[in-house]
């Protein structure tokens, strides 16, 4: 609910013991298994906002819910004691980016590919996650979407070796026209391999490498640390507001 109520990023923090504030003001067709029908009856009630049931008593609730009414009167308070079960894996991993002004300079849409790949891979990587795939979403300015997706030749959580897979994608083709967004998704995903690759001596390093990266992120946040090329283009030409996309 909190986060249909933050489009477009769809992130909205609601703090322990502020639920029913948060609920308050919000209709009763908000409140979930309220369907048409259900809202109608609550309608002609005269019960409109989510207060409405939160105060109402649960007799006079009964007449018209039912055996659902002592259910509904507490999720109208915020309260629900079911426990949260994931009921899939996640079958993908992603970020995209919406850029103020297109772009068409394979050097410019290096640098946001660059800072996607590595917000997935620093996803992955908490998730214990390794990647066997890479997708690159193109959107022109035109609106029109393409995808392009390669295998990897290992699976991995390394944010140089998505980008330098997304990158090759980039080339794959021509570009089909000026483009307005570019996302970089893994799919393929499973555990991460503990062991560094054996025939990789550079894997180790870049394992201690992406774990200093992410303990900078956690403690200074994501901008305290960006690579050279993506420094670079900050200095050197703005591309208007950009809109990030994490999912």
């Amino acid at each position: 609910m909190a986060s249909d109520l933050a489009k477009p990023d769809g992130i909205k923090v609601v703090p322990a013991g502020e639920e029913r504030a948060f609920l308050a003001g919000l209709p009763v067709g908000r409140l979930w298994g309220v369907g048409p029908r259900t809202e109608a009856r609550l309608h002609a009630m005269g019960l409109r906002p989510s207060w409405d049931i939160a105060d109402r008593d649960r007799d006079s609730l009964t007449a018209v819910l039912g055996e659902h009414a002592a259910r509904m009167h507490a999720l109208a308070q915020g309260v629900d004691p079911r426990e949260v079960v994931p009921d899939r894996h996640a079958k993908s991993v992603g970020a995209e980016d919406t850029f103020g002004d297109d772009l068409s300079a394979l050097d410019a849409l290096d640098v946001h590919i660059h800072a996607q790949s590595q917000r997935v891979a620093r996803r992955l990587r908490r998730a214990g996650l390794d990647a066997g795939a890479v997708v690159l979403k193109l959107k022109t300015d035109t609106f029109e979407l393409f995808t392009r997706r390669a295998v990897l030749p290992a699976p991995t959580d390394d944010a140089r070796a998505l980008f330098q897979c997304a990158r090759a994608l980039l080339r794959k083709a021509p570009l089909p026209g000026p483009l307005r967004l570019t996302g970089v998704s893994t799919q393929d995903l499973r555990p991460h391999a503990e062991q560094p690759r054996l025939f990789d001596p550079e894997a180790k390093k870049r394992e201690r490498l992406n774990a200093a990266w992410d303990k900078i992120h956690d403690r200074f946040g994501r901008a305290s640390l960006r690579t050279g090329d993506q420094h670079d283009a900050t200095e050197r030409v703005s591309t208007g507001p950009v809109r990030h996309r994490d999912k």
